[in-house]
């Protein structure tokens, strides 16, 4: 191998991208009043704006109206639920999306409540990428155009909710607020003890937290901890823990190779049947299913 030049360690470099984003389902519908979509799951981001009236969404126990231009992002694997409450019916867009860059997911999943926050003021960059794919679909017109057109504005709809998650974080680290910080910690160790098990999962002694050891190792009672997460994050930290093994076996199911036994255990499941009914609440997929349906359609 050629020893590099002394000159090219000096210059400095453009970072590599070696990243894949996805983007599909994007569409806007009116519907009327009773209009509902049945408890679901999806394998990728889900981001909806209501143009029009009120849709009512369940999720993790909790229940929320939306009204005219909130933003709503469902995250991975996340069940819910969507159903029309307006006398005079809704309308709304909405789409898919999924990015296998592991920090810009993890931000989105930490740092994005499911109802966006106006007062951040990347909501605005967020509601106007939306927009921009409304009047792409109205257009009515899919030329290469459009479709380089519609990539462009996944990139910029990554790059908007991106700042929404950096001040998120700023107004996190300057509040006195203690459920902020609270709540950060309890991710932080759900997240830390997830990676160290990941990485080795059989080695000895090592293993996944339970909620109430999350709860012991911070030093709070295990509903202080429910309650402050979910109040700050919109989900429970075994949700958060759920999200994060679903983002991991999606992308070790992209390894053709690997065994799916061996995946199972190395997100935490020592049993295969118990793993694959949890994967298909995730997906509505089976692990083998997901698999095949990915190795056609790349996502």
């Amino acid at each position: 191998m050629n020893k590099e030049p002394e000159w090219l360690k000096n210059i400095i470099s453009l970072p590599e991208i070696n990243m894949n984003m996805k983007f599909f389902g994007g569409h806007q519908q009116s519907v009327p009043l009773g209009w509902k979509i049945e408890r679901e799951a999806h394998f990728a981001f889900e981001i909806m704006i209501i143009l029009d009236g009120v849709q009512q969404t369940k999720f993790d126990g909790c229940s929320f109206n939306c009204y005219q231009d909130d933003i709503i992002l469902i995250p991975p694997g996340m069940p819910h639920e969507n159903s029309c409450i307006s006398p005079t019916g809704m309308h709304y867009f909405c789409v898919h999306f999924d990015i296998d860059d592991p920090e810009i997911q993890l931000n989105i999943l930490m740092l994005c409540s499911v109802k966006l926050n106006k007062n951040n003021d990347a909501f605005t960059k967020i509601k106007s990428v939306l927009q921009k794919y409304i009047t792409l679909i109205e257009t009515n017109t899919f030329s290469l155009r459009e479709k380089l057109m519609t990539e462009k504005l996944l990139i910029e709809l990554m790059l908007s909710l991106y700042d929404y998650t950096l001040l998120e974080q700023n107004i996190a680290t300057l509040s006195d607020n203690s459920s902020l910080i609270l709540a950060k910690s309890i991710a932080d160790t759900i997240q830390q003890n997830f990676r160290t098990f990941t990485k080795q999962p059989i080695k000895e002694n090592q293993q996944l937290l339970s909620m109430h050891e999350i709860a012991y190792a911070l030093n709070i009672s295990e509903s202080t901890m429910l309650k402050v997460f979910r109040k700050v994050y919109s989900i429970s930290p075994k949700n958060y823990l759920d999200q994060l093994r679903y983002n991991e076996s999606k992308f070790l199911l992209h390894q053709p190779n690997l065994p799916i036994s061996e995946i199972a255990e190395t997100i935490g499941y020592q049993n295969l049947s118990h793993f694959s009914r949890q994967f298909k609440q995730w997906s509505n997929l089976s692990p083998k299913e997901y698999r095949i349906h990915f190795q056609k359609n790349g996502r």
